[in-house]
């Protein structure tokens, strides 16, 4: 396990696992936890993976599995509308990045970060990833565990949020997205 921040814990596997299809739900699957689910699909409609969520003491908790990515680092950001209906336009439907309180983007920004920022995912040479994520200061539902704690953020508001991963890797400090390019997958998660 790799420590990234105070805020995200990371785990990475990208050699081995079994391709995503639309009828599985691979190495995901197993979690007992889960409170929301959705698939990934890409630019052109195609299912990439699959994206599972809980609400956890203190924030959200996020596994993906992911295929038919360009080997390398990837950024990746929670984003405010829940709606991946535009694919062929790259996703920009699903607007900004989750920020309700007006922060700069970057988690190595001082005046940063936004909610919707995470760590940077890996993709191995066979074009997957499994990663699992936890974000700080987030809830899926207001009245779910930890939601006092985590602040009036719910993720699963009217218009639900999207996880959208981007071409190349976030820098954690270029306003508006860290430099990390079109985006490429995006996951709708309803409200």
């Amino acid at each position: 396990m790799i420590a990234v921040s105070g805020a995200f814990g990371l785990t990475v596997s990208a050699c081995g696992k079994p391709a995503v299809s639309p009828s599985a739900n691979t190495d995901l699957a197993d979690a007992d936890w889960i409170d929301a689910s959705a698939n990934l699909t890409g630019t052109d409609g195609e299912m990439m993976g699959r994206i599972v969520f809980a609400d956890a003491t203190g924030g959200v908790l996020m596994r993906i599995a992911v295929e038919d990515l360009s080997p390398g680092w990837h950024g990746i950001h929670l984003h405010m509308v829940g709606d991946c209906s535009d694919g062929a336009a790259g996703f920009k439907i699903s607007g900004d990045h989750v920020d309700p309180e007006d922060h700069q983007h970057g988690l190595v920004n001082p005046a940063g970060s936004e909610r919707g920022d995470l760590p940077n995912l890996y993709v191995g040479a066979d074009g997957r990833a499994t990663v699992e994520f936890f974000r700080a200061g987030l809830n899926l539902n207001p009245s779910e565990v930890g939601a006092a704690a985590n602040g009036p953020f719910p993720l699963l508001d009217d218009d639900g949020f999207a996880v959208i991963i981007h071409a190349n890797a976030d820098d954690h400090s270029t306003q508006p997205i860290g430099g990390a390019g079109d985006r490429v997958a995006c996951a709708a998660v309803a409200g």
